[in-house]
């Protein structure tokens, strides 16, 4: 068995997908503890609560891949629940504008605005137990963008989708750096790579190189 093989035996994913944008929260546990992940927790953050609680999970860490509503609107509740830092590229806060936030009638109770604990960087690496996840700076979606790669998995946000690139029409969007972004961060990984995203099905980095007609492989 591979180190990336044994990597996946030692976690469990559960995948949260909010009924309005069909934004993907992820809680990643620990098989062999009670630790916990999550990335992106939004709309559906009562549903992570909920399962926290039922597996007495202990939360280590709130991963955030950038700063859209959708895929922010859940981190102050889940932090004010469980108290676990929030880990997010700084890059990102020009784009919290937690006045029209709060105006939105779909906002979760308990949204407030909050602050990061773990400022993350391109290549930096933190402990998951006795496990290594490292992130990678990906701008282009938003300029403090991220992925999270565990072994072989990749968290990848808005980043890239199956057979799609995240919108660059919206604050902090730029074509140029995504497609840098995919092309010289993301397409250099393993092709066996499984790219979890923040919408839609999950895909692999083998896939989206033949087969993405947004950025194919150059």
């Amino acid at each position: 068995m591979t180190p990336a093989e044994t990597l996946r035996e030692k976690l469990d994913v559960s995948v949260f997908a909010d009924e309005l944008f069909g934004e993907n929260c992820f809680l990643i546990r620990r098989r062999d503890t009670t630790a916990a992940l999550v990335v992106d927790p939004g709309l559906q953050v009562d549903r992570v609560v909920r399962q926290l609680g039922e597996e007495r999970l202990t939360l280590e860490r709130i991963l955030v891949t950038h700063g859209h509503i959708d895929h922010v609107a859940g981190v102050p509740g889940l932090h004010h629940e469980t108290s676990a830092p929030i880990a997010m590229h700084p890059e990102d806060l020009a784009i919290l504008d937690w006045g029209q936030f709060e105006r939105l009638p779909f906002i979760p109770r308990g949204f407030a605005p909050f602050s990061i604990d773990i400022a993350l960087s391109h290549g930096m690496n933190f402990a998951f137990q006795d496990l290594s996840v490292r992130v990678l700076h990906t701008p282009g979606h938003t300029e403090g963008s991220v992925c999270f790669l565990f072994g072989l998995d990749c968290y990848a946000g808005d980043t890239l989708f199956q057979r799609g690139i995240g919108r660059t029409d919206l604050p902090g969007g730029d074509m140029r750096k995504i497609v840098f972004s995919i092309r010289d961060v993301l397409y250099t990984l393993p092709a066996k790579t499984v790219v979890h995203p923040g919408h839609g099905p999950r895909t692999t980095i083998e896939e989206e190189m033949l087969l993405n007609p947004f950025v194919p492989a150059g």
